[in-house]
């Protein structure tokens, strides 16, 4: 006599292994999906971090040149080192007036804030013209440096 299967039994029926093997390759895909999703938020949060950064330090320079601005002939600059250059320029630099000191911590900030920074500061007839520029290379391979341009008038020529 065969064995007592109930009516509910005799009608449940379990997945296969092959259901099972696409249920979970499905799964997969859905993971790496959202892996290389984060990934790329990462390379654009930190390159928009980049870009907001450089925003702030050209914003404090200007402000600075506007503190400043009977001196502002003598503001023109060209940074171009790298930070540790800029932290040895720090202990070689007098920094008995004001215009050494902005231009001190300016070039710390390019150098040691952004990856790979310069700058270039211009001034002519009361207009001041930054250029920064950084290596966007660690977040998007073969990428061209970022830069950021401004232009601002300090102070009005009589």
């Amino acid at each position: 006599m065969p064995p007592f299967i109930s009516p509910s039994m005799a009608a449940a029926r379990g997945f296969s292994l092959l259901e099972v093997l696409v249920a979970v390759l499905v799964l997969a895909l859905g993971i790496l999906g959202a892996a290389s999703l984060q990934l790329s938020a990462l390379r654009y949060h930190s390159g928009s971090l980049h870009a907001t950064h450089a925003s702030l330090l050209a914003q404090d320079m200007l402000e600075r040149l506007r503190a400043n601005s009977e001196q502002l002939a003598f503001y023109g600059m060209t940074v171009d080192a790298n930070c540790e250059q800029a932290a040895a320029g720090q202990l070689a630099v007098s920094l008995d007036s004001v215009l050494a000191q902005d231009k001190l911590d300016f070039t710390r900030a390019v150098t040691c804030e952004l990856p790979a920074g310069r700058a270039r500061l211009s001034l002519h007839e009361g207009m001041a013209s930054l250029h920064l520029q950084w290596s966007e290379a660690r977040q998007f391979a073969g990428a061209a440096d970022a830069e950021l341009r401004v232009t601002a008038l300090i102070r009005a020529q009589p």
